[in-house]
């Protein structure tokens, strides 16, 4: 995945995830839109063999920056607990 930031300030974000398809931005869609500071989590991708995804954040009190941050660090920390629980449930069943 490349990151290339198309515009930036304290409360709009917008950059373009180069190598992605719906997967990774829609987790961070989702995640970012259960800030209640964000007024806006979307992305768009033009057409999906073709372009990349071009993911817009706007924020109403808090800065762009932290809102990304805190949404990733939660995300890490969801696929961390996934993973301890699929590792208990694998470690349980037979082969």
């Amino acid at each position: 995945m490349e990151l290339k930031l198309i515009d930036f300030d304290r409360s709009e974000l917008q950059f373009e995830l180069v190598g992605e398809g719906h997967s990774f931005p829609n987790l961070l869609r989702k995640t970012l839109l259960e800030e209640s500071s964000v007024e806006f989590a979307g992305y768009s991708l033009d057409h999906p063999l073709l372009a990349h995804p071009v993911f817009t954040l706007r924020t109403n009190r808090r800065h762009t920056n932290v809102v990304l941050r805190e949404a990733l660090e939660k995300m890490l920390a969801r696929s961390e607990e996934f993973r301890k629980m699929f590792s208990e449930v694998a470690s349980d069943s037979p082969e």
